[in-house]
C-alpha cells in the first residue's frame, strides 16, 4: 500500500507546511550531484515508492505520478499532467544548479588555503621563544652589517657622504656630532676629514651658525641660563672659543627676564602654599636651569612682592 504523506511528513519528523514530495525531489538531487550512497530503504521513503527496499529510476511512472500528485501511481496521469519534477526539468535541473553553484566552485578551497597558510605562518610565528627572535634579529644585523662594509670599500667617500646628508636632513649637527657618527659606521680617520671638510667648504656644516641657533632656541624653549647653555653646547661638541662667542647674545638683563618668567609661571601654580614652600621650590626650579644664587634670591623676593 503506498505511503500517504502524512505517514511520510511524520516518520521524517517534518512540520505540517513541508512537502515530503519536496524532500524527496532534493535528495534525489543531491544523490545525482554528489553521488549520495544512501540505503535503499531510504531511497524508496523519498521517492514515495511503495517497496521500501526498491529504488526506481529518477522519471519512470511511478515517480512521474507521484511528483503530478497521484497517489495511485498511473502512469497515464503522470503523462497527461506532469508534475514539479518535469516542469523544473525542462527549465533546469537540479542537479546542474548544485553543481555549478558548490561542486565546481574553487574560490572557496583557494581562499581558505590561503587563509590557512597564512594562519599557520603568523602562528609559528609567535611561537617563536625570546632567544630565538633575538637570534633572528642578529641575523639580520649582520646581513645590513656585510652589505654596509661592501659599499664602504666600494666607495667609502660616498658612502661618508651619505651618511653625513642624511643626518644633516633630519637636524642640524656640529662636525663633532658627524664625526662620532662616521665613526661608529666604521669610517675611517682619513675619509672623515676629507668629507667634513668638504661639507665646510659648501656651508652644510658650520659650528658658530649652529652654536648660536641652539643658544637661541634652549633660551626660548627652556629658560636655560648662560652656565647651562654652556654645558649644552659643550654636549654637542662645541669648542669652547665658538661657545662663548654664541653666548655673547645673552646678556644680565635677558637672563635676568627669562627667569622672572619661570618664576611667575611657577607662582601661579603655588598661590595656596605658605612662603617658605614657594621659595624653596622657586630656588630649586632656577638652580637646575643653572641660574646663579645672587640671581634666584633678587628674582623669588621680586615675584614674592609682586604676588603679595
Amino acid at each position: 500500500m503506498p505511503s500517504r504523506p502524512d505517514d511520510v511528513r511524520q516518520s521524517l519528523g517534518l512540520p505540517d507546511f513541508v512537502d515530503p514530495v519536496d524532500v524527496g525531489e532534493a535528495s534525489l538531487a543531491a544523490s545525482q550531484t554528489w553521488g549520495d550512497e544512501r540505503p535503499a530503504t531510504a531511497r524508496g521513503l523519498s521517492t514515495g515508492d511503495p517497496a521500501a527496499g526498491v529504488a526506481r529510476p529518477f522519471g519512470s511512472a511511478g515517480h512521474e505520478s507521484r511528483f503530478a500528485g497521484d497517489d495511485s501511481g498511473d502512469g497515464d496521469n503522470a503523462s497527461a499532467r506532469p508534475g514539479r519534477a518535469g516542469r523544473r526539468r525542462q527549465g533546469g535541473s537540479a542537479s546542474g544548479y548544485g553543481q555549478s553553484s558548490f561542486g565546481t566552485s574553487s574560490f572557496g578551497a583557494s581562499s581558505s588555503g590561503v587563509g590557512a597558510r597564512s594562519g599557520a605562518k603568523r602562528k609559528a610565528k609567535e611561537q617563536l621563544t625570546w632567544a630565538e627572535k633575538a637570534e633572528r634579529r642578529e641575523k639580520r644585523a649582520a646581513a645590513r652589517r656585510e652589505a654596509e662594509a661592501a659599499e664602504r670599500e666600494k666607495d667609502p667617500i660616498g658612502y661618508a657622504r651619505e651618511i653625513v646628508l642624511t643626518q644633516l636632513t633630519a637636524m642640524p649637527r656640529s662636525r663633532s656630532q658627524l664625526a662620532d657618527k662616521l665613526r661608529e659606521k666604521e669610517v675611517s680617520e682619513d675619509v672623515i676629514d676629507v668629507v667634513l671638510d668638504r661639507m665646510e667648504d659648501v656651508g652644510l656644516v658650520d659650528d658658530e651658525a649652529y652654536a648660536a641657533m641652539l643658544v637661541r632656541s634652549k633660551l626660548a624653549s627652556r629658560g636655560l641660563a648662560r652656565r647651562a647653555l654652556r654645558q649644552e653646547l659643550k654636549r654637542k661638541g662645541i669648542d669652547d672659543d665658538v661657545a662663548t662667542v654664541a653666548l655673547e647674545q645673552v646678556d644680565d638683563d635677558v637672563e635676568r627676564e627669562h627667569a622672572l618668567v619661570l618664576a611667575r609661571k611657577k607662582m601661579v601654580t603655588m598661590s595656596r602654599l605658605d612662603e617658605p614652600t614657594q621659595t624653596r621650590r622657586l630656588a630649586g626650579l632656577l638652580a637646575r636651569k643653572g641660574y646663579s644664587g645672587e640671581l634666584v634670591w633678587s628674582v623669588i623676593r621680586q615675584v614674592q612682592e609682586e604676588a603679595s
